[in-house]
C-alpha cells in the first residue's frame, strides 16, 4: 500500500511540475517584434501595452536548437544586453558568452524572463520592460 501511496505522490508531483515549465523546443525559431511594450509603474504593476514608434526597426530575435542567440541572424552579444549563448531554466532565459564593455555602467539584463510562450507568441520582460514578439515565418 505504501508502495502505491509512493507511486501516486510522484506522479502528481511530476503534474504539477509539468504545467510550470515552459519547453525550450517551444522557444527555438526566430521571433519577429511587434512593437508592442508594457513599463512598470512606480507602485510596481504594469502599464498598459503601447506601441513604440521607431525610426530604426526592431531585430528580429533567434535561439537555435544548439543554444546559439542571434539577432537578424548575427551574434547576440550587445553591451548590457544578452549574450551569443542561451539556456533556460525555470522560464528564465540566462545568457552567456557576453560582450565585455568596461566603460558602461549597466544594468543587468542577462537574464530573461518568460512570461508567455505560445506556438506563435512570445512575451519577455527584460530589464522591467516587457516585449512581444511574433514567430516568424
Amino acid at each position: 500500500m505504501r508502495k502505491l501511496y509512493n507511486g501516486i505522490v510522484i506522479v502528481l508531483f511530476f503534474f504539477a511540475c509539468e504545467a510550470k515549465i515552459i519547453i525550450p523546443e517551444k522557444l527555438i525559431g526566430k521571433w519577429n517584434p511587434t512593437y508592442y511594450i508594457q513599463n512598470k509603474t512606480p507602485d510596481g504593476n504594469w502599464g498598459s501595452w503601447i506601441i513604440i514608434n521607431t525610426l530604426v526597426p526592431l531585430p528580429t530575435i533567434e535561439f537555435s536548437a544548439k543554444g546559439r542567440f542571434l539577432t537578424d541572424g548575427k551574434d547576440g552579444a550587445e553591451c548590457c544586453y544578452a549574450g551569443n549563448r542561451f539556456s533556460v531554466s525555470n522560464n528564465i532565459i540566462t545568457f552567456t558568452d557576453t560582450k565585455s564593455c568596461p566603460q558602461m555602467s549597466c544594468t543587468n539584463c542577462f537574464q530573461w524572463l518568460i512570461q508567455r510562450l505560445d506556438s506563435d507568441t512570445l512575451v519577455l520582460e527584460v530589464c522591467k520592460t516587457r516585449s512581444k514578439y511574433v514567430r516568424a515565418e
